[in-house]
């Protein structure tokens, strides 16, 4: 079996309507929305206010996308997968958040 390494992030860029650019060490430059878990997700409904989402930084060396004043991650590996949903084996978005609470 080859082996897959996990994704990392080099830069992380808010974007209006709850989306994310993201920039991984790779090369690759995606485009992520997250409006729709936001508003499903209750661990995530701190990030509806643009004011909060806008504070997204990149955490753990490049690992995580970070939300510092409501406490939530989203592993990179994680994003990468919800760029690609058909690559997800379990889309469901509480499972991409993790949150300090």
């Amino acid at each position: 079996m080859l082996s897959m390494k996990r994704p990392r992030l080099a830069a992380v860029t808010t974007l209006s309507d709850c989306r994310l650019a993201l920039d991984f060490v790779d090369g690759r430059a995606l485009t992520l929305d997250l409006s729709r878990d936001i508003q499903t997700c209750k661990q995530l409904q701190p990030l509806l206010d643009p004011q909060v989402f806008a504070t997204a930084i990149l955490g753990d060396k490049g690992w995580t996308v970070e939300w510092p004043a409501p406490d939530i991650q989203i592993g990179a590996d994680t994003l990468y997968l919800d760029a690609f949903p058909e690559m997800s084996p379990n889309p469901h978005p509480a499972s991409a958040a993790h949150t300090g609470h």
